[in-house]
């Protein structure tokens, strides 16, 4: 196992566990636990410990912890906030390998809180026992049936085990998702709460339960995320395993992070740079719990994943067809045509009123004759343009209702492209078909919708993988240290904030386009410059305490002469110093003036979590009024640089609309690469960078950078 992951295995899998603080009264918190582990057969050995009790549910009981004559793996404190420090000291003086506090009134409730929580993180970090919580509800191994927590839902028997891993920071909540999950039919391998993740969280369980075997997919209930660099590690490694991971990320409102805070005192940070992460490393992103246990409920009966978006539609109702069409679409899949050959065999084999196109419908005939329905599945699975298949059927009960469910399994058997169903009638007409369907492998649904959605995410999931491997992964620079090197040695007698021009010799370190320009200190020295680049020029005030020249009426664009210029240089200096009378002035920037582009904004920012983000769109009122960006982790790829042109509302206008000339969109991936480069190299060096504007020209004729501004950390 990788070094750098959390070994979980006698957390998840313990031999021994102890219940600190177990109760008689198997209906409260602190009896749960025990009574659980009796009930679900747990094969480990279990250590009740109160010192009120000499026996517990046919258990001798301890009076501490410390009285146990045996190694313990994992304690469950079930005892008041109080007592949790106390206790924590005596595991530790046992040497118990890692705890779960289930109590709250840490860091979510007032500076006491938040002075017991750091005396426990410090306590785990000095002693190197690992503690999970607290104010949570405790985990689970499903296979091995540990049940180490006190949930209402873990009371049901049996409990469904199976290939799904799930993280939450939430208990309540997160248990609720688990047991509607159950209900689904969803199999768990681990199932891990986490609470105020005082030192375990959610990401070192993710991490941990990506490389077991047993895991092919893994949920998530998250409202902040503890360590980015660790979930950019966790989601490439989950592309190249080929598991996919579902986060149902809450905080997307300010609303929402506020509320975050006071529940679990979670770091939530910005949810753009968040869903930008999401979308950037093909994790699927859900807002609503019924669609993430949707998916991992398909995701667990298909036999593997779809190998592109390419999706088949076959219905009984026109209606049907049409909403997942509309669906399909919505999600950008792809709804292949059948080809002459296929409609021709279809259309011998349904009512001449349906339709044998894609959606395929074959109306409510297949209640007379059933059998045509097996050609229609034959011929779908056949074609090489789709990659699953989702079957609405309506009301087709009784015997037609039957054969379908068994063509379907049938079917399913044939091929490795994934299938599923929505049966839009009643349990009690179509109850025992839906049977047929969930005892042969086939997950099915209510709603069209659902069905295509769950798929969906799946198909996007995979085409985006295999895109994503095989394209370029990073950018290989052989004089990428000298670069490094010598940028650090620019920046060294820098201000903190860096001037436009200095800026500009930053960037031109890393091979982005920049104007031509020079400072001048004389009026001479302005009209020489001036001439050596070509009129028309821009001047502008360099000064490291004047940022924003346009408010102080240090700029003047579009000087097309001599006689222009020297009154223009007269003026931005004039300005200057009526503006900030102590600015140091550095002289006058001579600028080339270039024209016919279009204005975009590029920039880089430190996150709290992730680090160095990209930011890119069209400037002025683009950025400004209707923030219209897209955003990507660094470093960015060339194939991502394009997606993030490609993402924004705006992007018709670089395309080339209404009579446009087209911009050089390839250049503008250049600088959006270079400048992630940039972001990451520097990373300790550069808190914030701003090319605005980038002036790009039509395409073949590149990019231009007329105004930068950059800030030291």
């Amino acid at each position: 196992m990788n070094s750098q992951i959390s070994d979980l295995k006698f957390f998840l899998s313990p031999r021994s566990i102890a219940i600190i603080g177990a109760s008689e009264n198997f209906a409260s918190i602190s009896g749960k636990p025990l009574h659980f582990l009796i009930e679900h057969d747990y094969k480990g050995r279990v250590f009740p410990v109160n010192p009120k009790y000499d026996t517990l549910g046919g258990l001798k009981c301890y009076k501490s912890v410390l009285e146990i004559p045996e190694p313990v793996d994992l304690a469950l404190l079930a005892v008041n906030f109080r007592y949790v420090l106390p206790a924590l000291k005596q595991c530790v003086e046992k040497k118990v390998k890692f705890a779960t506090i289930f109590a709250s009134g840490f860091a979510e409730s007032g500076e006491e809180g938040k002075e017991k929580k750091k005396q426990m993180a410090e306590l785990a970090e000095k002693s190197g026992m690992r503690i999970c919580g607290p104010n949570c509800q405790g985990s689970v191994s499903l296979k091995e049936r540990v049940i180490g927590g006190f949930s209402a839902s873990l009371g049901v028997k049996p409990l469904n085990s199976g290939p799904i891993g799930y993280v939450t920071q939430s208990g309540a909540l997160g248990y609720s998702i688990f047991s509607l999950a159950q209900e689904a039919g969803v199999g768990f391998s681990y199932v891990a709460s986490t609470g105020n993740e005082v030192d375990l969280h959610t990401l070192d369980f993710m991490e941990y339960m990506l490389e077991n075997a047993d895991t092919k997919m893994i949920i998530s209930y998250l409202e902040g995320i503890k360590n980015g660099k660790q979930f950019i590690r966790i989601a490439d490694r989950a592309l190249e395993l080929g598991k996919p991971i579902v986060a149902l990320k809450a905080c997307r409102s300010e609303i929402g992070q506020k509320a975050a805070c006071s529940h679990t005192a979670s770091l939530t940070g910005s949810d753009a740079v968040c869903d930008a992460f999401f979308r950037q490393k093909g994790i699927i992103r859900v807002n609503d719990i019924e669609n993430m246990i949707d998916i991992a409920a398909l995701m667990q009966r298909i036999p593997a994943l779809p190998q592109g978006k390419g999706v088949g539609l076959i219905t009984t109702s026109g209606g049907a067809g049409i909403l997942m069409a509309d669906e399909a679409t919505d999600m950008k899949l792809t709804i292949p045509e059948m080809d002459p050959e296929s409609r021709k065999a279809i259309m011998e084999v349904i009512p001449p009123y349906g339709s044998a196109l894609n959606p395929v419908d074959v109306t409510a005939q297949v209640i007379n004759e059933a059998e045509d329905f097996m050609k229609v599945l034959q011929i779908m699975v056949k074609n090489p343009e789709i990659h699953a298949l989702v079957i609405v059927v309506t009301q087709i009960t009784g015997e037609s209702g039957r054969r379908m469910a068994e063509d379907i399994v049938k079917i399913s058997r044939l091929t490795t492209k994934p299938i599923t169903v929505a049966w839009t009638t009643g349990d009690k007409l179509v109850g025992d078909n839906l049977k047929i369907l969930s005892d042969g492998g086939i997950q099915y649904f209510k709603s069209p919708v659902r069905a295509v959605r769950a798929m969906g995410a799946l198909m996007k999931y995979t085409d985006f993988r295999k895109r994503t491997l095989a394209a370029n992964t990073g950018f290989i620079e052989k004089d990428a240290i000298k670069t490094r090197e010598s940028a650090i040695s620019f920046l060294t007698d820098k201000e903190k904030s860096l001037t436009e021009h200095q800026g500009k010799e930053l960037l031109a370190l890393y091979s982005i386009p920049v104007t031509k320009e020079e400072i001048a200190d004389s009026e001479e020295k302005a009209v020489g410059i001036a001439s050596a680049i070509g009129y028309p020029v821009a001047v502008k005030i360099d000064s490291p305490d004047i940022l924003h020249k346009t408010e102080a009426g240090g700029l003047k664009l579009n000087i097309k002469n001599t006689s222009e210029l020297i009154p223009a240089y007269r003026e931005v200096l004039k300005n200057a110093r009526s503006y900030n009378s102590k600015a140091r002035i550095n002289g006058v920037l001579v600028q080339q003036m270039i024209s016919g582009g279009t204005e975009v904004i590029v920039g880089i920012n430190n996150d709290a979590q992730f680090g160095p983000v990209v930011m890119f769109g069209l400037g002025g009122i683009f950025v400004e009024i209707l923030k219209d960006v897209s955003l990507r982790i660094a470093p960015v790829t060339i194939e991502e640089a394009i997606e993030m042109i490609k993402e924004i509302k705006g992007f018709k206008v670089l395309a080339g609309a209404r009579g446009r000339a087209k911009a050089d969109i390839m250049a503008i991936a250049d600088v959006l690469v270079n400048v992630s480069r940039l972001a990451v190299e520097l990373e300790d060096k550069i808190a914030e960078l701003d090319i605005n504007p980038l002036l790009v020209l039509p395409e073949g004729q590149g990019v231009y950078v007329a105004d930068a501004l950059a800030i030291k950390q």
